[in-house]
């Protein structure tokens, strides 16, 4: 399933995880040289599929939609993306990397943020600042299935290295205790997911049918004191520091690889 934080919603892997090979990130190689006219286009033609994603659904949005939005031809949207399914994927994966960016800031700056129900909370916060993360979870979650679909076929290494990263992240809570007892070995990461996915599809389910809510906040709050008693215990400040340290070297190799499975998408390797 396609979560906004690349974090919460793919399971683990079921074999003995590996190291993800990290090649130099797309950030990097940007800082290196100034941007081509083939990238800077590519991200037009970006920029335009998002917006129309956000008003419309990616659905009912047809190539020539964000060509025209765009001010290309369509066959220059082609040059970049082969198929509608590649050009949406890169515009989630956009938002993804957007927000494990902004979670690594939030770890850095606290060892608890590195917790389950931490993460939990932030994912829940920073959807509202990020359009096609909302736009995923309207409607049901009707959106968010069809990339759920699509997605482990269309970036089959970028999925199997995030279920291998969070694969060491599950194993790296329970090494310093961070997992309690609460709830046996193998159903905790389905108790996490079903928790937050519920979270995040329930307030706009509710909305739409008149139902009161809470506010964001306390939204928020209510996801992550969910997953707080559900699976988590105290541990010692040591300990949570180291889990910190391996969480945000974890997920910073994870983003690497997703912003280097972005410039592939927008097949900035290849010449015009």
């Amino acid at each position: 399933m396609v979560v906004a934080s690349t974090l919460v919603a793919a399971p683990p892997a079921t074999t003995a995880s590996k190291e993800p090979h990290v090649s130099p990130s797309a950030d990097s190689r940007a800082q290196a040289r100034p941007a081509s006219e083939r990238e800077l286009r590519a991200d037009r033609i970006l920029d335009a599929a998002e917006e129309l994603m956000v008003a419309w659904g990616h659905r009912k949005t047809t190539i020539d939609d964000v060509a025209r939005r765009a001010g290309i031809g369509k066959g220059t949207v082609y040059l970049h993306f082969p198929t509608k399914e590649r050009l949406f994927l890169t515009v989630v994966m956009r938002a993804q990397h957007t927000i494990v960016e902004r979670l690594l800031d939030i770890m850095r700056a606290d060892p608890e943020a590195a917790r389950p129900s931490e993460v939990a909370r932030h994912v829940y916060l920073l959807q509202f600042d990020t359009p096609v993360v909302r736009t995923l979870y309207g409607n049901g979650g009707e959106e968010l299935g069809a990339f759920s679909r699509t997605y482990p076929h269309l970036a089959k290494d970028l999925s199997e290295a995030r279920q291998s990263v969070l694969g060491d992240y599950w194993a790296l809570l329970d090494e310093h205790g961070v997992l309690g007892p609460q709830i046996p070995a193998d159903q905790r990461f389905y108790a996490y997911c079903s928790t937050i996915v519920g979270h995040l599809l329930t307030e706009p389910l509710l909305a739409q049918q008149g139902f009161p809510v809470p506010d964001r906040a306390a939204r928020a709050d209510l996801a992550a004191r969910s997953i707080r008693l559900l699976l988590e215990q105290d541990v010692p400040e040591p300990a949570m520091r180291a889990v910190q340290t391996g969480t945000i070297a974890l997920f910073a190799a994870l983003d690497q690889l997703l912003t280097g499975e972005i410039e592939e998408q927008k097949s900035v390797k290849r010449s015009t």
